[in-house]
């Protein structure tokens, strides 16, 4: 349910807080709860330790020096494809646009068998390739019932 409805709330913004407008509304609500349930953790493993410090000590290393330049680019990848996501579900609609997003981890199963090389044997990579050519038809079959505004 989820996953399906996460760009229902954009069918009631108004016009002017669709498409970009979307997306920025969506990162600052995704830095506020991130950063919401950071202070919640440290908060918590303070009082389970006794004291702030110790608290503070025990949270994860964030390593900003050694991984601010990948997690920039990965942040800003996810956010272009976010960005195209959120027109795709607003021009085609939430049924056709989303499971064409979602159609995304087709390209990540075709990295983890050729390149990756996750998948192992013919046997286990032929049913991996049916169940995709099985969701290849279903998003075919689900963008027949788009309909034009």
């Amino acid at each position: 349910v989820y996953g399906g409805s996460i760009m229902v709330p954009m069918k009631w913004a108004p016009d002017d807080a669709k498409g970009m407008g979307y997306l920025i509304s969506f990162a600052i609500g995704a830095a506020t709860v991130n950063l919401s349930f950071w202070i919640i953790r440290g908060l918590y493993l303070s009082h389970r330790m006794g004291s702030f410090s110790a608290g503070y000590d025990a949270l994860p290393s964030i390593h900003f020096r050694k991984m601010w330049r990948y997690g920039g680019a990965c942040g800003l990848l996810w956010s272009i494809g976010n960005f195209f996501s959120i027109l795709s579900v607003e021009f085609l609609g939430e049924g056709v646009g989303y499971s064409v997003v979602q159609s995304s981890i087709l390209v990540s199963g075709l990295w983890g068998i050729f390149y990756f090389h996750e998948v192992q044997g013919v046997k286990t990579i032929s049913k991996w390739l049916i169940s995709a050519a099985i969701t290849v038809l279903g998003i075919l079959l689900l963008s027949y019932e788009h309909h034009e505004k």
